[in-house]
């Protein structure tokens, strides 16, 4: 047994380490509040016209309910670097094999007994075309208006099924941008792109030393796997693990007001945490509710259930982030029960972009590190959580 409110140490070298050697994550959650501080302050400096015009155009030509300028200042972050990391990808795949991708898709959302061959094809278009193209980019000249090459960089992201709250929320800012001139909608995908790189070299430097595992694990494992789904998931560059990192601190604080006025809490915990105690696991099924029965006195999952079931909260098990959206349809556009989910770093974002659009108060909470079979580690890893800040997040109002 280790310390409540402490991760495991597992042995494995991990992908990202929230700790970075020390007993808890909580250096790490002081120093991302620090560097997410520095860099709204530099967005609000070279962006604050547009992030105005943008915060109005949503609410008044969209009809969406406002957020937070923080969050708006991760889209445009986001913006830059979906133009600095896929840009020249989408702007080289093949069209037919960007169409093709998204044939597949539509067959795989639709149609549930196809899924094992479209995820089998599918593989092979990550693996083949979209992967290759992202490591090695041909740097042609861009060719066509700037906003017509967003358009189809959103089409790509779309095309891949990996970024699709990232791409919805991109095509808010690509019909925002086409209202202005082109030369001002150009000004302001320049400067996006430039906050985005000067924001990854001060990331490397302070939000490194926790995802010190990633190359070594792009280098390693990654290389050496063959066709899979997970392909452009599991090859996120560490600059993306950084975006996620200051998406979930100030995402939280946007959501946190509304999330304090709910009555009632919750908390979705991945299925990674049994580990390899998944096999023998017992927790009651129902539906799409799987609960915690306490059948290993040892499991993350029953100590943290047994943890949040003294401050009121129920919590549930989520067997991957696919289902994570089944999840959700109960509690769309409800005011009374707050969501807290727990999860991979890169799910971060899209999970609670999609949390954010479905109207449902919400909080997130990144793991320490990822361990699960089916993305990182052949044997499985038991994950955790930094359960102190799990436990103050989900169960009592926010006091800044």
């Amino acid at each position: 047994m280790h310390p409540p409110g402490q991760s495991e140490s597992p042995a494995p070298s991990l992908v990202y380490d929230l700790r970075a050697g020390q007993s808890t994550s909580d250096a790490c959650y002081a120093e991302t509040s620090r560097f997410a501080d520095d860099q709204l302050a530099a967005i609000e400096k070279n962006a604050a016209k547009v992030l105005t015009g943008y915060s109005r155009f949503v609410l008044e030509r969209l009809s969406e309910p406002p957020r937070s300028r923080g969050e708006y200042a991760i889209e445009f972050l986001t913006l830059g670097m979906a133009i600095r990391r896929y840009e020249p990808a989408a702007r080289t795949t093949s069209p037919w094999i960007v169409n093709s991708a998204r044939l597949l898709l539509w067959f795989r959302r639709r149609i549930s007994i196809l899924k094992p061959p479209v995820d089998a094809a599918r593989s092979v278009f990550h693996k083949l075309a979209f992967a290759p193209s992202i490591a090695r980019p041909r740097f042609t000249r861009p060719a066509g208006a700037p906003l017509n090459r967003l358009s189809r960089l959103i089409i790509w992201l779309h095309a891949t099924g990996e970024f699709e709250q990232e791409a919805l929320r991109l095509d808010h800012w690509r019909r925002y941008l086409g209202t202005l001139s082109p030369d001002a909608s150009l000004h302001w995908l320049r400067t996006a792109v430039a906050l985005f790189d000067a924001f990854a070299v001060d990331a490397a430097r302070r939000l490194g030393p926790f995802t010190r595992g990633v190359e070594d694990f792009l280098a390693g494992p990654y290389a050496r796997r063959g066709c899979r789904e997970d392909q452009l998931f599991c090859g996120r560059a560490p600059v993306e693990y950084h975006l996620n990192m200051i998406a979930a601190e100030v995402m939280n604080r946007g959501l946190r007001p509304r999330f304090d006025r709910t009555r009632e809490r919750v908390v979705l915990v991945p299925a990674c945490m049994r580990g390899a105690r998944a096999s023998r696991c017992r927790g009651h099924v129902h539906g799409v509710d799987i609960t915690c029965t306490a059948c290993d006195p040892d499991c993350t999952v029953n100590r943290i259930t047994r943890n949040m079931r003294e401050h009121g909260v129920q919590v549930y098990l989520v067997a991957h982030s696919t289902g994570f959206s089944r999840w959700l349809n109960r509690w769309e556009h409800t005011s009374n029960i707050g969501v807290t989910a727990v999860a991979c770093l890169l799910n971060i974002l899209p999970g609670g972009c999609e949390m954010r659009a479905r109207d449902i108060p919400s909080q997130c909470v990144p793991l320490d590190f990822p361990g699960c079979r089916r993305h990182w580690d052949r044997k499985g890893i038991p994950t955790g959580v930094n359960e102190d800040r799990l436990v103050q997040i989900a169960s009592q109002p926010h006091h800044a």
